[in-house]
């Protein structure tokens, strides 16, 4: 089943124009929309802000013994920090269906894969911090944002029981859009450990509603 195109694209144009109106909301959090969109597709740039907070193994003496102890402290370091990139959104036979969502790489429009990827994670008081951005989805075998009001999660067979119908007069693009800038930004912090024979780079979800 689809929707008529007149009526798709004017849903489109409905959500394009709210993505408009919320651009001083957008822009303070580091999102803003390109000029290069067209329908059914809406581009936008996600610019992290967040420092890489770097744990540096220290040493004391006391009493004539050498203890271990680990110092957190943030420091900006550009090239460690949570890449930018473009959230990709296909708005075709909504709001039939709820956008889908892929990630590229701002510059050359190439898809992200997985293992240079930015971490997604949610946090709430049940399940504690946890995953949304997952590796493979069945269908497209590609990364995918595992959210609510994304096509990819409200697609996938394991939540066939949580259909997009029970949110679409709730939900639109732009409160789709904070959802997704609140689990891959605000909430999320890139963790570097440095370690005596290694670096390792770890995500933590603040732990805030």
């Amino acid at each position: 089943m689809r929707v008529e195109p007149r009526v798709s694209r004017a849903k489109y144009d409905q959500e394009l124009s709210r993505l408009h109106e919320q651009r001083a909301t957008l822009e303070a959090r580091g999102i803003f929309a390109l000029g290069s969109s067209a329908y059914p597709y809406i581009d936008l740039f996600f610019a992290p802000r967040h420092p890489v907070r770097v744990a540096v193994p220290t040493q004391q003496t006391g009493g004539g013994l050498v203890l271990p102890q680990v110092t957190l402290f943030a420091v900006e370091v550009p090239s460690l920090a949570a890449r930018p990139f473009r959230a990709h959104f296909d708005l075709s036979d909504y709001d039939l269906r709820p956008p889908s969502l892929e990630f590229q790489d701002p510059w050359t429009g190439e898809l992200l894969q997985y293992p240079t990827m930015f971490r997604a994670l949610e946090f709430e008081q049940q399940r504690k911090a946890h995953l949304v951005l997952l590796d493979d989805h069945p269908d497209t075998h590609r990364p995918f944002l595992c959210l609510r009001g994304i096509r990819e999660y409200h697609e996938h067979p394991q939540h066939s029981g949580d259909d997009w119908m029970l949110y679409r007069g709730s939900m639109n693009l732009f409160s789709i859009v904070m959802s997704l800038w609140r689990v891959s930004v605000d909430l999320v912090h890139p963790n570097l450990a440095l370690q005596p024979n290694a670096i390792q780079l770890n995500w933590s979800a603040d732990e805030k509603l």
